[in-house]
C-alpha cells in the first residue's frame, strides 16, 4: 500500500484560523512500508523509533502501539520519496500509514479520523490540523473548515482553471517555527484586521469559485492572495525568491503562492497558459500538479 503526498491547494495558514481549505492527494510522491535488511538501509530508523515510543501515539486508543514498536525493532521502515521539509506532507503520509496498519478498529468518520491524525502529527510539528494525513489516508480531494472535513464536491468546469505546478526552491525548512510565527502575529490587532479585511475575503471567494467550477473567476482572487502573501508573509518566502515573486505578479500571467508552511520546499505556481509558465521559469525545476484537461 502506497500513501501519497498531499498538496494544500488553498488555505495555507488561514486554515489555522478557521478558514476553509482544499487539499489534494499527489500520487507522484508517496511512501510505503518495507523491511530494512540492515541499519544502513534504514535511515529513518531512529526517528521512526522515536515516533513509535512517543507519548502522542500512546494516547491514541485504537492504535496497537506495542505491535508498531515491535515491528520497528525488527526492521520495519517507511520508504518515501516525499521530500522532507517541502510542504508535501511527508510526516502526514507516515501518520496515515501508521494508522492504516495499526489502528483497530479504524474510524470511518472523517472528523474522528482528522482528530486522531492531528494528535499523531503533533509529534512532528507541535500543532497540526490533521489534514495532511487525512488527505493521504483517504486519497481524496478534501474541503475542510474548523476541523469539519468532507470530500470536495466541485461543479464541472464552466471555463478552464489555471494550470498549476510545484516549483522546487532547493531549500528545506521546518514547519513548527513558521506556524508559531503566524499564530503569534495573528494575535496582533493590526495584522488580524488585515487578515479579516483583505486576505480572508479573497481566499473565500477563491475557494467559492473553485467549488463552482468558475475557472475565469479564480485568477483575480489568486492575484490578491499572492500579493498579500508577498507583502505580509515574508518569513514564509525565501529571500532569494521574493524578487521573482514580485516580477511574476507584475507579469500578470504567472502567480506564486506558498505551498504548505512555505519558508522553502516547493512553491505553488499558477499560470493562465502553460507555455508562459515554462518560459518564465525555464531555469527552474517545475513539477506539474495538474493540467486543465486532467482536472
Amino acid at each position: 500500500m502506497r500513501y501519497p503526498a498531499k498538496v494544500l491547494l488553498f488555505g495555507e495558514y488561514v486554515v489555522l484560523l478557521g478558514a476553509r481549505a482544499i487539499t489534494l492527494p499527489f500520487e507522484r510522491f508517496g511512501g510505503e512500508w518495507i523491511w530494512a535488511t540492515d541499519r544502513d538501509s534504514n535511515p529513518l530508523g531512529e526517528s521512526l523509533r522515536a515516533f513509535a515510543y512517543s507519548e502522542v501515539l500512546a494516547q491514541i486508543a485504537a492504535l496497537d502501539v506495542a505491535a508498531f514498536q515491535g515491528d520497528v525493532e525488527r526492521g520495519l521502515t517507511f520508504r518515501s520519496n516525499i521530500p522532507i521539509g517541502y510542504g508535501l506532507g511527508s510526516s502526514g503520509a507516515l501518520c496515515a500509514a501508521v494508522y492504516d496498519r495499526y489502528a483497530q478498529p479504524k474510524a470511518t468518520d472523517l472528523t474522528a479520523l482528522q482528530q486522531a491524525f492531528a494528535r499523531m502529527e503533533s509529534h512532528f510539528h507541535g500543532k497540526s490540523s490533521g489534514l495532511d494525513p487525512l488527505t493521504s489516508y483517504t486519497r481524496q480531494e478534501l474541503l475542510t473548515q474548523k476541523g469539519q472535513t468532507r470530500p470536495l464536491e466541485r461543479q464541472p468546469w464552466q471555463t478552464p482553471p489555471p494550470v498549476a505546478f510545484l516549483l522546487d526552491t532547493g531549500i528545506a525548512r521546518q514547519t513548527g517555527p513558521l506556524v508559531q510565527f503566524f499564530l503569534e502575529k495573528s494575535r496582533q490587532s493590526a495584522f488580524s484586521m488585515l487578515l479579516e479585511n483583505e486576505l480572508l475575503p479573497s481566499h473565500e471567494a477563491l475557494i467559492a469559485a473553485w467549488e463552482a467550477g468558475q475557472g475565469e473567476a479564480i485568477w483575480p482572487y489568486l492575484q490578491r492572495v499572492s500579493a498579500f502573501q508577498l507583502e505580509h508573509f515574508q518569513p514564509m518566502i525565501p529571500e532569494a525568491w521574493r524578487q521573482q515573486w514580485a516580477e511574476a505578479l507584475a507579469h500578470e500571467r504567472v502567480l506564486f503562492k506558498i505551498c504548505g508552511a512555505g519558508g522553502g520546499g516547493f512553491l505553488l505556481v499558477f499560470g493562465q497558459e502553460e507555455h508562459r509558465v515554462r518560459e518564465l521559469l525555464s531555469r527552474h525545476t517545475l513539477v506539474p500538479l495538474f493540467s486543465t484537461s486532467a482536472h
